[in-house]
């Protein structure tokens, strides 16, 4: 995984025809002061950013590609940051266990899908206010 980060908020942009790559995983920090990596060592201290965002993602700029055909659709985009954690048959099965009340070997299981579904409508829904 990479980390990336920047001084403004960033939310997902089109990648290509079926993809977008989406910004996940933000940390807010307060006056950042970004590395120099000049080697110079006549060089000032940079100056703090007094917010900055970091994000984590497997690309080298802290993004993520996902699937989502219909990149102006906030059921298609929250969609696309579920599928990053949980493919659909995963998702199947964890819904079936909690329908069957079936926790024995992981009781936690629907509650992180849950909240990591919660996290993907938040995060779809602000995207696509931002672009807006």
């Amino acid at each position: 995984m990479n980390r990336t980060v920047y001084q403004e908020r960033r939310t997902y942009q089109r990648y290509d025809e079926t993809h977008i790559i989406g910004y996940l995983n933000e940390e807010e920090l307060e006056n950042y002061i970004p590395s120099d990596n000049t080697g110079s060592e006549d060089d000032e201290e940079p100056e703090p950013w007094p917010k900055a965002y970091a994000y984590t993602g497997s690309e080298t700029d802290g993004g993520t590609v996902m699937e989502c055909c219909r990149q102006d659709d906030y059921g298609e985009i929250a969609n696309a940051i579920i599928r990053t954690r949980y493919t659909e048959s995963q998702e199947l099965a964890i819904q079936r266990h909690a329908l069957n009340g079936d926790y024995e070997e992981a009781p936690q299981e629907y509650e992180q899908y849950n909240a990591w579904c919660q996290y993907a409508v938040q995060t779809a829904k602000m995207w696509i206010a931002a672009r807006n």
